[in-house]
């Protein structure tokens, strides 16, 4: 697999030369125009611009993203933009998505489920910020997706319907419908989808446990799970336009989702854990804007995650059969004011104020479900899945169960817990910018932000300053250094305890979790409005991550999220697009990174680590015909070994192909036919081998089949949609 992985990559390098001659030619064609407050280059289909600080990017005209079919997918194809474990990356940094200016109050989860039911059409261009200024009440890394806007002079009903089947170990589907009323005045659009269906999944762990008495246990374990649910996204919004930059604009997001988790374990560890969860997402905002640069607005969330979990298992030291009740209920307030001015001279002036409380009533409660003069313990076990492996599964568990008298049953009844926590968040900054003569643009802002909760009460400053340097007609160059406060998921810092791998695993809560600090600082040069190079350095002071600890008094791994001393990061990239006439385009991405991460109070065997990795990628598009119009997209991306605190994680690639054909009058109609992770080589097996522990897990890694349909009716216009910040809830 690897040797595909490799000749792919030979391929794509070779590909990279033969279409980078092609396209010197017409690079010498283009031309630059510069405008205020936006420098931006007019010519052969620019691929990159400059508007203040930022990176502009129509996403539409993407090397590699004429097959995607939603906004998700087309922020992959940004230059430096990486998915890691379901979540987007820029430089190898996390990164805030944000709308139209506007902050998302979206977790990286939530947010891949919203856009990926988003159209692509509906993206205008994309402003990519390696360090955001403070207007955007954003700080680090970002990316601003600016939707399309468009009035009618006379009423207009359109929509567009979407259709998605994907088959892997089990089938997937989604529908999604949207309607859009557009006049003069009053615009108004309802959002309709709904994603359900199956999947599975397994997992295998094998550990050499040391003890404090000397002993070596060998633990080996299979999971097996089998999800299946449905997930209700609706979204209505309305606005109403007094005149120019003269809106009032009102929202409402909703969420509803149904899950069910079936696991079953074999091997050292037998029994079964079912999970069930069902959450709840209300989302209210209002947002006036006007026409002298006033911005205000207020957002209400309201999230309510009931979960249960039956855990019925044996270990080899002891059992586990319990109920347990876990429930999340946030009720969040934000609310904002925003200031902008135009002065003479180029010069820019921006200052604001947000507030924003978050009141988290959790719950844990456990309830033990037998005990030794109880029911008959074979009797407890419900049925499994219907297979004969599950039949073995369960005859193995009766008789385990049956023979183990002396294995004590585990009393968890003592840790039921409540709690209520309240945290204020008071952000206040100014900022200005500076255009001297289409040569040198200046952006610096600085932000004083408070920060209370149970645990940590404290004030940070928060720099950020970008300079954009233009020499010369064709190159740009840009600085940026800044900082940013992170803060850890609300479930992270409660004081509970969650089993998984049958009892094995404990997932422990950490109420002492600090609040991380960032410094970085990135240097990016353009060329020709098409081709980017990026160096950046970041610490991370406090950096929180979840860690794997084999604990030494007894048979238990604890995963807990922990501070570290810190993290550093110095990476560089290159992006280069690639053309062939008109049949072929692409886009190459090659990445170095050099990590290191520190934590010397990590229970008894701290770690100081470091690591150099690289990530390659190219997007192929192959048109085939133009009317009607057929491409083939062929992908790849492969990334070489890494680190995650103790972890060690090995080389991983994957290899995505598609066909897509557009059809009926203005191309309504598009049918696309995919194969995402060919080889099955996407998912990356984590392992740990450090002073004494030993761990490895692998991971399943199947190819997803599918076909999407989707056509629009009436005159379909895309309009913006404010997103929801769930990154610090329960999962």
């Amino acid at each position: 697999m690897r040797k595909i992985l490799v000749s792919f990559l030979l391929l794509s390098v070779c590909l990279t030369m033969k279409a980078q001659t092609a396209a010197d030619d017409s690079l010498r064609l283009d031309s630059i125009v510069r405008t205020l407050p936006e420098v931006m280059v007019s010519g052969e289909r620019p691929v990159v611009k400059v508007r203040g600080g930022a990176l502009v990017y129509d996403v539409n005209r993407l090397p590699g993203n004429t097959t995607t079919d939603n906004a998700y997918d087309a922020l992959k194809a940004l230059p430096g933009v990486v998915e890691t474990d379901g979540s987007l990356t820029l430089g190898g940094r996390a990164v805030t998505v944000i709308m139209d200016g506007q902050v998302t109050n979206l977790s990286q989860e939530q947010l891949t489920q919203v856009l990926k039911s988003v159209p692509k059409d509906r993206v205008g261009d994309v402003e990519v910020m390696y360090n955001a200024p403070e207007k955007y009440q954003v700080r680090g890394a970002c990316i601003n997706i600016n939707f399309k806007h468009e009035t009618a002079e006379r009423q207009m009903l359109t929509g567009e319907v979407f259709g998605l089947y994907d088959q892997s170990h089990h089938a997937a589907f989604q529908e999604r419908a949207t309607v859009v009323y557009s006049g003069k005045k009053l615009s108004a659009d309802l959002m309709y989808s709904h994603d359900h269906g199956d999947s599975y999944g397994t997992r295998e762990i094998t550990t050499h446990h040391a003890l404090n008495d000397g002993t070596v246990h060998d633990i080996q374990s299979f999971e097996r799970t089998l999800g299946t649910g449905h997930n209700h996204k609706f979204r209505l919004s309305a606005g109403y336009n007094f005149s120019d930059n003269h809106r009032l604009s009102l929202s409402y997001y909703g969420n509803y989702a149904t899950t069910d988790n079936r696991q079953r374990m074999s091997g050292s560890i037998t029994g079964r854990n079912d999970l069930d969860s069902k959450p709840w997402l209300h989302d209210v905002s209002l947002d006036y804007k006007l026409p002298f640069g006033t911005n205000v607005g207020a957002e209400y969330t309201y999230y309510n995650s009931p979960q249960t979990q039956r855990l019925s298992s044996v270990l080899t030291d002891r059992e586990l059969n319990y109920l347990v009740d876990n429930r999340q209920r946030l009720d969040i307030w934000r609310v904002y004011a925003k200031q902008e001015h135009t002065l003479k001279g180029g010069w820019g002036l921006n200052y604001g104020a947000s507030y924003l409380r978050s009141t988290d009533n959790s719950r844990q409660e456990y309830e033990e479900l037998t005990n030794r003069q109880g029911t008959s313990r074979q009797g407890d076990m419900p049925s499994l899945l219907s297979s004969s492996d599950d039949t073995n599964l369960l005859v193995d568990l009766s008789a385990r169960y049956l023979s183990a008298e002396t294995s004590p049953l585990v009393d968890l009844s003592t840790r039921n817990l409540s709690t209520k926590k309240i945290e204020n968040t008071v952000n206040l900054y100014a900022g200005f910018n500076k255009n001297f003569n289409n040569k040198v643009i200046i952006d610096a802002s600085l932000a004083a932000e408070y920060y209370n909760s149970t645990a940590w009460n404290e004030w940070n400053w928060l720099p950020t300053l970008n300079v954009t340097y233009l020499p010369a007609e064709g190159p740009v160059l840009q600085l940026g250094v800044g900082s940013s406060t992170n803060y850890p998921e609300y479930w992270a810092v409660q004081d509970f305890i969650t089993y998984s791998n049958g009892g094995y695993d404990q997932i422990v809560g950490n109420p002492e979790l600090k609040p991380s600090h960032e410094y970085q600082a990135n240097l990016t040069y353009v060329l020709k409005n098409k081709y980017v190079f990026t160096g950046w350095f970041s610490y991370t002071d406090d950096h929180f991550m979840q860690t794997l600890y084999q604990r030494p008094d007894e048979l238990t791994e604890t995963f807990r999220w922990v501070n570290f001393d810190f993290q550093q990061q110095a990476g560089l990239m290159a992006t280069v697009p690639l053309k062939l006439g008109g049949w072929y385009s692409g886009n190459f991405t090659a990445m170095g990174i050099w990590m290191k991460h520190k934590d010397s109070d990590f229970y008894d065997i701290p770690f100081d680590r470091s690591k150099l990795l690289g990530i390659f990628s190219l997007k192929n598009e192959f048109t085939i015909s133009k009317n009607p119009e057929i491409v083939l997209s062929l992908n790849g991306q492969v990334q070489t070994k890494a680190i995650q605190g103790n972890y060690d994680l090995p080389a991983a690639g994957r290899v995505d192909a598609a066909v897509q054909l557009r059809f009926l009058k203005n191309k309504r109609a598009t049918l696309k036919v995919y194969c995402n992770d060919i080889f099955e080589t996407s998912h990356i097996d984590p392992y740990i081998r450090f002073r004494g522990q030993d761990f490895n897990m692998k991971m399943s890694s199947f190819r997803h089949v599918g076909v999407t349909f989707s056509y629009a009716f009436g005159s379909y216009k895309e309009k913006e949609h404010k997103e929801i910040d769930t990154s610090r809830f329960m999962k």
